[in-house]
């Protein structure tokens, strides 16, 4: 008789009678056991041959060359017309004009802010009114002599302002005297009649025309620095950002690629232009000397877009190493106990590696079984709770206990549905990338004295996922708005 035969007879019936045990055993519900028995028929053959269990799966890596997709940045500037009127009013207080010189023309004129005025956006123009306080002496020619006389007054200088750009991104101003009003008409009396003397209002108005427009024009200018804002703007745009957490340092560099703004407009108290910004970005692990290069400080040539959106979106490939997917795993799987009383094994300690498009992770067990399980799943993106997971988990055993390949679908099922459920890494709560960004100067920045820029990461997606010698590489897409504000 062939002894071989013989063995692989007997080695057949133990497997079909270590079955019905295992199955009484461990069976969750009655699916469970005709799946298991199926299972275990199917393994006879591998059972015969021991040699032929399976080791370590090899790690292996794509080469993977990543291209980062461009970022737009839109930033509207939001001036609050308030602020502005308020800081037109203080630079326009107390005595505003003197002609002390009554040689001349007969006339001496004092003015004076009467109370303060209020600004308007329309038509892509401020309007606004000065209400002045006049105090006039003329001299009337007696023929022989003549005689001086104080006369007062009250007047509304109306004004209108243009707001555009320049080549350079300097903000271009245009104010105009439309006309004026008296409020309260001054005059004299000359021989017991009651002269008008508004005519002189034109001496006023056309005399100190070029002041008011220039003073007015400067102080909007000092007040909203465009430029300023733009070349903030440009700078800190290509600043790395320290997106460090503990146990590791990163950092975002940006290579600003396009530059641009929108008309300016008015609408509901409020002045707003948007700049934009197109750029790659790219995320650097280690020292800031790593991500640090020249910044070029000068503004590219004047671009203006009809219109933009008022959001952003950041396409970066960010890392998440395997130490933290193995800290993760640890937390998950690590004492985990799987199986019943001496029918048992725990899982004592793990690694984690990749093999082309799979996450593995080595398990290590002892108890009734001794030796490495590794489990092999597909890490994907779950939207609906911003997290990533794995699925598809399947699973090889390296041990030479000839009953452990046998006993495998005991714990197989307890095994993969822990790793498929509870294996959640939230890129929202947990993702460094996402927490210190939303901490840093480019969501939280002074710029200067009542000057702001704040924003917020509202939404999170993922475009891909690899397999890296470092760890998953993941296309995160982030998406939010910023603002700068004056006010």
């Amino acid at each position: 008789m062939d002894f071989k035969v013989v063995r692989n007879t007997f080695i057949g019936a133990v497997a079909l009678s270590l079955c019905s045990v295992f199955q009484a055993i461990g069976a969750e519900e009655q699916s469970d056991s005709l799946e298991f028995e199926a299972d275990s028929l199917s393994l006879v053959k591998d059972l015969v041959d021991v040699d032929s269990l399976a080791g370590k799966p090899e790690e292996r890596y794509d080469d993977i060359v990543f291209v980062p997709k461009t970022s737009v940045f839109h930033i509207p500037v939001d001036i609050n017309i308030k602020l502005l009127e308020k800081k037109i009013n203080e630079g326009f207080s107390g005595l505003l004009y003197e002609d002390a010189n009554i040689e001349d023309d007969s006339l001496m004129i004092k003015a004076w802010k009467q109370k303060d005025f209020v600004i308007n956006y329309e038509n892509k123009e401020l309007s606004y009114r000065i209400p002045l306080k006049l105090w006039i002496k003329k001299r009337i020619d007696l023929g022989i002599t003549y005689t001086d006389r104080e006369i007062e007054g009250s007047i509304d200088i109306q004004l209108k302002t243009k707001i555009g750009f320049s080549k350079t991104w300097d903000l271009i101003t245009k104010t105009t005297i439309e006309g004026y009003e008296w409020i309260e008409k001054p005059v004299i009396k000359i021989a017991g009649l009651n002269v008008p003397i508004t005519v002189f209002a034109n001496s006023l108005i056309n005399g100190n025309k070029d002041m008011f427009n220039r003073r007015i024009d400067e102080m909007i200018r000092q007040f909203v620095p465009l430029n300023g804002f733009a070349k903030e703007i440009w700078t800190m745009v290509q600043e790395p950002i320290d997106i460090s957490a503990e146990g590791y340092k990163a950092w975002i560099r940006t290579t600003p690629e396009e530059f641009y703004t929108t008309p300016i407009v008015g609408n509901y108290g409020h002045i707003t232009t948007t700049f934009g910004v197109k750029c790659k970005m790219s995320v650097f692990m280690g020292d800031v000397a790593s991500a640090n290069k020249t910044v070029n400080s000068t503004l590219p040539p004047f671009k203006m877009y009809t219109k933009t959106d008022e959001r952003f979106c950041m396409n970066l490939v960010a890392d998440i190493p395997y130490y933290v997917i193995d800290s993760i795993a640890k937390s998950t799987l690590v004492g985990m106990q799987l199986g019943e009383g001496r029918h048992s094994v725990t899982v004592d300690s793990l690694s984690v590696f990749g093999q082309d498009d799979k996450i593995v992770i080595g398990v290590r067990v002892s108890g009734f079984m001794n030796g490495d399980i590794y489990l092999k799943g597909v890490p994907y993106f779950e939207k609906e709770t911003t997290s990533l997971r794995i699925k598809d988990v399947d699973y090889e055993l390296d041990t030479r206990n000839i009953l452990a390949k046998t006993v495998n679908l005991f714990y197989k099922k307890g095994l993969k549905r822990k790793l498929e459920e509870e294996f959640v890494f939230s890129l929202k709560d947990q993702f460094y990338l996402v927490k210190e960004l939303s901490r840093s100067e480019l969501f939280n920045a002074q710029l200067m004295e009542n000057v702001a820029m704040n924003g917020f990461i509202d939404n999170l997606d993922v475009d891909g996922i690899y397999i890296t010698a470092r760890g998953l590489a993941i296309e995160v897409k982030l998406a939010g708005k910023m603002k700068l504000r004056v006010e």
